[in-house]
């Protein structure tokens, strides 16, 4: 297990993961995004003196508090009793103090060129943190990858949009402060990951919901280039949009009503006010339609639609995309009232005739037990990771059967490019006859 690391920044020491794996907590990749530098890109991390001991997660991005502190009964979305595991405390602390990552690593040694996984949660860019037990990377690393998970500015913290902001800023916009979160991490990761035993060449992003759609920017991004190598983007639409369709122009006025709606008549007031009333203004305005991803003309210079149909891509990227049965495939009505698969369908036709890249597609069809919810957004999860154990539904063997072979694909394409590997049922790359892989219990296969 690695103990000591260097970092271009000084040297983390790492605590053991519950399974034994080096992991090392709450790692800086930017400095403090507050005070001046609220609504503004993030900046390299002050280097430090001696060793830092990485033995606690970072806060969660300030975000709406859906957590009662004031007692120990916790429950998930469904009202059951949150499981708790040992060494992941919940409920998280919350503070704009957030730009943090966690490693995961099983290498022995830093010339061990292991593929490396970055992680981007979920919440519709509106909530959640990175280092939940959902996201744990012991089963990654089972499977010889490095996992990194990451926490970044969320809600009106990290797409407030102005036109204040916008003549203030060097590159002349504003917002996408989270996905200029990303990206600093991503750099972080690809500049520093080779003392943790990884390989900064063959790094795969990945990400669900709005982690997905990030992880689609972050690969549309001139500001990416040269350090992604595969994606994988789980229930977050394709060709289309499911969260903000706002253009630039619209995202501003709407900046311009919310520093009216605080009491602020500048940028500096509004820097000087308590996080939670900028926090609580923005839990007004509703989930939906909270600030959010928004073409800039700087982090996206086109929008995601342009760019795949432009094939502005990396010319060496593969990637996974799919959904769940619920989003789409088996006919219900979505959550995001439309049906994702077909979004997604047609951005791999896109891909497939523009790209020379592979493109692997899938739908997770799993029914969950316990209760009648069916395949719902986000159930895949804990499948994906393997953190069944993190939740009150009674899994079977079927489930975790269904479970490490998802481990085995993704860690497969991390690798490779290529989901496929011993004791898989075959999954074809996209071609013209668009067929998906179907994850289930009973056997997966192609269809």
């Amino acid at each position: 297990m690695l103990d000591i690391v260097n970092t271009r920044y000084g040297k983390v020491k790492s605590v053991a993961s519950n399974a034994g794996y080096a992991l090392f907590r709450g790692v800086p990749y930017a400095r403090p995004p507050v005070g001046e530098r609220r609504f503004k890109a993030p900046e390299e991390p002050e280097a430090w003196e001696g060793v830092r001991v990485c033995d606690t997660y970072g806060p969660a991005c300030v975000q709406f508090d859906r957590w009662d502190t004031a007692t120990d009964d916790v429950t998930d979305d469904s009202g059951h009793p949150y499981i708790r595991i040992k060494n992941y405390p919940y409920p998280p602390k919350m503070s704009e103090d957030c730009l943090y990552l966690n490693i995961y690593t099983p290498a022995e040694s830093e010339n061990d060129k292991l593929p490396v996984m970055m992680y981007i949660h979920g919440g519709g860019c509106q909530q959640w943190y990175g280092s939940d037990y959902e996201y744990c990377g012991d089963k990654f690393c089972e499977k010889g990858c490095i996992l990194v998970n990451i926490t970044y500015r969320l809600n009106v913290f990290g797409f407030y949009t102005s036109p204040l902001l916008d003549a203030e800023a060097q590159y002349g916009s504003s917002g996408n402060y989270g996905l200029l979160d990303q990206i600093a991490a991503l750099k972080w990761i690809y500049e520093n990951i080779d003392h943790f035993g990884g390989d900064h060449e063959n790094i795969t992003v990945f990400g669900q919901s709005s982690g997905g759609r990030s992880t689609l920017c972050l690969l549309c991004s001139p500001l990416t280039r040269g350090m992604i190598r595969h994606v994988s983007i789980q229930s977050a639409g394709g060709i289309g949009r499911f969260m903000s369709d706002r253009s630039k122009e619209e995202c501003n006025k709407a900046g311009v009503r919310f520093m009216e709606s605080v009491g602020c008549r500048s940028i500096e007031e509004m820097r000087q006010l308590p996080w939670e009333v900028l926090r609580d203004a923005n839990d007004r305005l509703g989930f939906h339609d909270g600030f959010n991803i928004c073409e800039d003309g700087y982090v996206l210079p086109k929008s995601v639609d342009e760019c795949f149909f432009a094939d502005q891509l990396p010319e060496n990227v593969d990637i996974i995309i799919g959904c769940t049965a619920d989003e789409g495939p088996n006919g219900k009505r979505s959550i995001f009232g439309f049906n994702m698969q077909t979004q997604i369908r047609e951005l791999c036709d896109v891909f497939s005739r523009n790209h020379p890249g592979r493109i692997f597609a899938y739908v997770f069809d799993q029914t969950q037990p316990g209760d009648d919810v069916g395949v719902p957004h986000s159930c895949d999860n804990r499948y994906q990771f393997g953190t069944l154990d993190g939740s009150w539904r009674p899994y079977t063997e079927e489930d975790r059967h269904l479970s490490d072979e998802m481990l085995g694909y993704w860690s497969n394409f991390a690798k490779t490019g290529d989901p496929n590997g011993e004791g898989l049922e075959t999954w074809e790359a996209y071609d013209e006859n668009k067929q998906f892989l179907w994850l289930k219990g009973s056997g997966c296969l192609m269809k």
